[in-house]
């Protein structure tokens, strides 16, 4: 990315990269990805600016040339999820679901905050069409396991919840906040989807995940059992995305260090709560330690090194 200024204006020039980082299909085509959806909300934000008014303006973008050009945004990366924050995401995907759009890569680093504190998207490469009345998310109905809230989770929140697990009241009160803030989002989807004749499938999905946060909001220690699950889910989806695209860094070895220690000291509650999945329910303890432990050697092989 270049910072262009012409005049009193600043442009942000981003370029196709020579040599992919992820080394996966998604990877490969992340730009051309990216401007279908640059174009996608040229059209929503023309239509409804109000809506869309989270979403970095395009000014040109061109697949052939192999550059988007766009407003630039005075900003920095999100280093606090406050609850103005994650409202304003929440709200602004589920506009974004809305409208056929499904963000599978909401991680803090294609996020900004600008100088009025708003929150910014500025990347669009992982985020795919589907069709929400009839699908889960841009898998269709095969991972009923990916959503707004688990990934905004799993791809920057639970990371940061984990830089501040030393604090453990704003650790949990952000927790907390996040799950308030998905019921109020996800209610409001649900009134959507019932209007205009959901896949009942899809609403009864839409149903569980509000009907698990009002369990989870009921007393702190259900709070907190939400979250040792939730934060071991996050961090397994996480590691295979890492591991699949070779694409680790420390912070997947981080991760895994805390699935290991998870397995190792909360084995029969993860099994009991249904918090294992992917086959990993079919292993006994020390099958998925050795799983694991395994995955991390291969982590360890596939370190990023950005050029």
């Amino acid at each position: 990315m270049y910072k262009i200024r012409v005049g009193n204006h600043c442009y942000n020039l981003k370029k196709k990269r020579e040599h992919i980082l992820v080394k996966n299909t998604d990877g490969q085509t992340s730009f051309l990805n990216e401007i279908q959806r640059r174009k996608n909300f040229y059209e929503y934000k023309s239509v409804e600016p109000e809506k869309f008014s989270h979403i970095v303006h395009t000014i040109y973008a061109s697949l052939h040339q192999g550059f988007i050009l766009s407003e630039w945004i005075d900003g920095d990366i999100i280093s606090r999820f406050d609850k103005e924050i994650i409202r304003d995401i929440f709200k602004t995907h589920i506009e974004i679901e809305k409208k056929g759009l499904f963000e599978c890569d909401l991680s803090k680093n294609n996020l900004l905050i600008d100088k009025d504190k708003q929150i910014m998207f500025f990347d669009f490469g992982y985020m795919y069409p589907y069709n929400p009345l009839i699908h889960y998310n841009s898998d269709g109905k095969q991972l009923p396991i990916f959503h707004l809230c688990e990934r905004l989770e799993s791809r920057s929140l639970m990371q940061y919840l984990m830089d501040i697990e030393n604090d453990s009241s704003l650790m949990i009160e952000t927790f907390e906040n996040t799950k308030r803030l998905a019921l109020e989002a996800y209610s409001e989807k649900l009134i959507w989807l019932e209007k205009n004749n959901a896949d009942t499938d899809v609403i009864q999905w839409q149903k569980n995940w509000i009907n698990q946060w009002e369990y989870s909001l009921k007393s702190p220690a259900n709070l907190l059992e939400t979250y040792e699950l939730e934060s071991f889910r996050s961090y397994v989806l996480d590691v295979h995305d890492d591991i699949g695209g070779k694409s680790c860094t420390p912070m997947t070895i981080k991760k895994l260090d805390k699935i290991l220690e998870q397995i190792k000291h909360n084995y029969p509650t993860l099994k009991i709560r249904n918090g294992l999945f992917w086959g990993d329910e079919k292993l006994n303890n020390s099958s998925l330690y050795d799983k694991y432990t395994k995955l991390k050697e291969q982590a360890c092989r596939y370190q990023l090194h950005e050029t």
